[in-house]
């Protein structure tokens, strides 16, 4: 039975208040009834009278909308092969999707938050473009994470023995050969998405639809949007960074970049949402901060309240201001639609 168009719109309007619900109260959960909160609020009021500390909170506030700015404009360049998007439109969807990314398994409601705030014709397009942003981003993190781990063998594990130099010589080609192999998969979709056809039944005629659109995006474009999210790991790994140094945690910067994409690295492999996503950063990034400070037992609550405030300023904050636009969000429509 199809839907009227005033029930649809009712809906829609019941969707809109169920993610703005969900989004406050998460928010609300993760930073007000955290255990750690207490501690935390107690070390950032302190330091807040030092106006170098303020200078630099004012610095990473400022590279946040520099994160999903560059983020937008990745978006931006995948979705135009479906249908043109302003980046003024490109910028609020990706807003709207981390809104809805808050209360979803591995943030996969971003991908529908972004796509559905739109008026295109046929969303799930989009989502499978959306898909390809994310998977770019994941191979920044893999890219710096495992240069990072080569580093990190040699800094803070070493190689005291004759056979952990041979053991680190393999290391370092499986490295190099996991992050060649990885960047050649992804620049040469377009072809393996041309060998998926072979393999599929001609009558499934919407799956091709959808292989064609992964097809439609050339070499020149996958590489533009990879180069975008390695640009975007720099941007808040630089945050993190900074706010170390805020919270008196002065390690130099290569050091600090080693342990910052560790922390990154081992973060991405462990399945979570974004209610339990502070607490396993936390956790990780004492383990591996911490490292450098070995004899320093004191170290923990300034780690953790690092992670908590880019917690808020990259996640909380820009969830709030997507919900400026959650009245665009729209998941059931009208049968004629037709994209615009």
């Amino acid at each position: 039975m199809q839907l009227s168009a005033k029930v649809k719109k009712s809906l829609n309007i019941g969707l809109r208040v169920v993610v703005a619900v969900l989004a406050f109260w998460f928010i609300y959960r993760q930073v007000f009834l955290s255990g750690d909160f207490a501690d935390f609020s107690h070390d950032f009021t302190n330091k807040l009278t030092n106006s170098g500390f303020r200078l630099m909170i004012g610095l990473v506030i400022l590279l946040m909308p520099i994160n999903w700015g560059i983020e937008a404009i990745k978006w931006q360049l995948l979705i135009n092969h479906v249908e043109p998007v302003s980046y003024f439109n490109a910028f609020r969807s990706v807003l709207t999707g981390i809104s809805m990314s808050l209360f979803t398994p591995n943030r996969i409601g971003e991908f529908f938050g972004r796509v559905f705030t739109l008026r295109l014709s046929d969303p799930l397009k989009g989502v499978l473009l959306t898909i390809i942003g994310s998977i770019s981003q994941l191979m920044a993190t893999l890219i710096f994470g495992l240069v990072s781990l080569l580093f990190f063998i040699v800094s803070f594990i070493g190689l005291s023995e004759s056979w952990h130099r041979h053991l680190y010589v393999g290391i370092v080609l499986v490295d190099l050969l996991l992050i060649l192999v990885m960047i050649m998969l992804f620049l040469r979709a377009p072809l393996l998405s041309s060998k998926i056809h072979s393999v599929i039944r001609p009558g499934w005629k919407k799956i091709h639809e959808y292989i064609a659109v992964l097809q439609s995006v050339n070499r020149i474009i996958l590489l533009r949007v990879l180069l975008l999210s390695l640009s975007r790991y720099l941007v808040f790994c630089f945050q993190f960074y900074i706010l170390l140094r805020a919270f008196d945690l002065h390690i130099p910067i290569f050091s600090a970049f080693t342990l910052i994409a560790m922390t990154y690295l081992v973060v991405t492999a462990i399945p979570s949402i974004a209610l339990i996503d502070l607490g396993i950063r936390g956790s990780v990034a004492i383990y591996f901060i911490s490292l450098y400070f070995p004899e320093n037992a004191m170290v923990a609550t300034p780690i953790l309240s690092v992670t908590t405030l880019l917690w808020i300023i990259n996640l909380a904050l820009p969830a709030m201001l997507g919900l400026l636009f959650i009245n665009r969000l729209t998941i059931l429509r009208k049968s004629n639609t037709n994209g615009s």
